[in-house]
């Protein structure tokens, strides 16, 4: 054990340790989000499990990986409309829907979001 001279003089010739931070680390969603999101998982997992994609959009991966909603999902009302979702792959949910916005509106898969 080191007396409190020896401490100071520690102090003054090494510097006062630092001491660690802990680091906060930020939520990706918050409490509210969080549970939309647990509900909206329990209601569209068995919509798209297991069923082919219904896009089948070229370069379709074929098996569906989540749903993609028609209108968009700005709104809790919208994320949770289960008429206006379509079982779909990766590559037509978020590429090919976004990249052909004219054709994807004329097949049906992307409906005006302002009611137009």
């Amino acid at each position: 054990m080191e007396s409190y001279l020896e401490y100071r003089r520690r102090i003054k010739n090494e510097g006062k340790p630092v001491k660690e931070k802990k680091v906060k680390k930020i939520k990706p969603f918050s409490d509210k989000r969080a549970a939309i999101n647990r509900e909206y998982y329990r209601i569209t997992k068995p919509l798209w499990q297991g069923k082919e994609c219904e896009i089948k959009a070229p370069g379709c991966q074929g098996r569906a990986t989540g749903m993609h909603h028609k209108r968009g999902k700005t709104t809790v009302e919208r994320l949770l409309n289960t008429d206006e979702m379509v079982p779909a792959c990766t590559h037509c949910n978020l590429i090919w829907v976004e990249e052909n916005s004219k054709a994807s509106e004329l097949l049906g898969f992307k409906l005006p979001r302002n009611g137009k």
